[in-house]
C-alpha cells in the first residue's frame, strides 16, 4: 500500500495563489513509487485544478470537507455525489470542522457513509481522547474502509513534532481503536520531519499544513519522505 502525503491547504491560498502553487509544484514533483501524494484544496478550486494537472502520476485530490446529507435541501452544501470523480478521498471530522463548526461525532459518522457511497475514501481526523466514541459511531462496514489520521489536540504539539516515540505511542493506540485502518499522522509535519515519522512501522502516512504551503518545501518534504520508504 501506498505512503499517503497529504497536502491540507485548508484557507490559505487564493485561487490565483493556489494555480502559481500547481505552477511551481507541477514544474519541481518527481513521482516516486509506494508515494500518493494527495492534494486537499477548497471545493472551488477541485475542477479548475485539477485539470493542471492532469499529466502527473502519483497524484490524487481530496475534498476538504463533505455534506452530511444526500443532494437535496441543504443551502451550502456539498454533497459526496457531486464530488464523485472528481476527488478520490475527502477529510472528514478535521479539528477544526469539530472545534469551529461544531460538528458532532454522529455527523462526521454521517459524513463517512456519504462519502462511501459514492466511492471516495474518507480519511477520518481523530484526536486521542474522542478516538473511541468516534469509532462507536461508525458503521461496522465502514470502518475496513476508512483511513484514519491522528492529530494531536494541543495546538502548539500540531506545530512542533516534540517527541517520535509519543507519535508512535499515540498511532499505534489509534491503531488498536480502528483495526485494520491505515493511520497517518497529522501534527506539525514538513520537509524536516516527515522522514523520521514515515520510518515508524505504525505510521501509513503524514498530513501537512503548514508545511505544504509552500510548494518547493513541499516538493522537498516528497523527496524525503520517498527516500525513507526506500522509493
Amino acid at each position: 500500500m501506498d505512503k499517503l502525503i497529504v497536502a491540507n491547504w485548508k484557507a490559505n491560498l487564493s485561487l490565483p495563489q493556489a494555480e502559481q502553487w500547481l505552477a511551481d509544484f507541477g514544474a519541481g514533483y518527481t513521482p516516486h513509487k509506494g508515494i500518493r501524494v494527495v492534494l486537499a484544496v477548497p471545493f472551488p478550486f477541485l475542477y479548475p485544478l485539477r485539470e493542471k494537472l492532469k499529466t502527473l502520476t502519483g497524484i490524487s485530490w481530496a475534498a476538504q470537507d463533505v455534506s452530511p446529507y444526500p443532494p437535496g435541501n441543504y443551502t451550502g452544501a456539498v454533497p459526496a455525489a457531486w464530488l464523485n470523480g472528481c476527488v478520490d478521498y475527502a477529510l472528514v471530522g478535521h479539528r477544526e470542522r469539530r472545534r469551529y463548526f461544531h460538528e458532532s461525532i454522529q455527523e462526521v459518522a454521517n459524513k463517512i457513509s456519504e462519502a462511501l457511497a459514492e466511492d471516495i475514501r474518507p480519511i477520518l481526523c481523530v484526536e486521542r481522547d474522542m478516538s473511541r466514541q468516534q469509532a462507536a459511531a461508525v458503521e461496522s462496514a465502514d470502518l475496513e474502509r476508512l483511513r484514519v489520521a491522528y492529530t494531536p489536540a494541543d495546538a502548539e504539539q500540531l506545530e512542533i513534532v516534540r517527541n517520535i516515540s509519543v507519535v508512535a505511542e499515540a498511532v499505534r493506540h489509534i491503531g488498536e481503536i480502528f483495526p485494520g485502518c491505515p493511520v497517518l499522522y497529522g501534527g506539525g509535519v514538513n520537509a524536516g520531519n516527515a522522514a523520521e515519522l514515515l520510518k515508524l512501522p505504525q505510521v501509513a502516512g503524514v498530513m501537512a499544513a503548514r508545511g505544504c504551503l509552500d510548494p518547493h518545501s513541499f516538493i522537498q518534504l516528497v523527496r524525503n519522505a520517498a527516500e525513507s520508504t526506500g522509493s
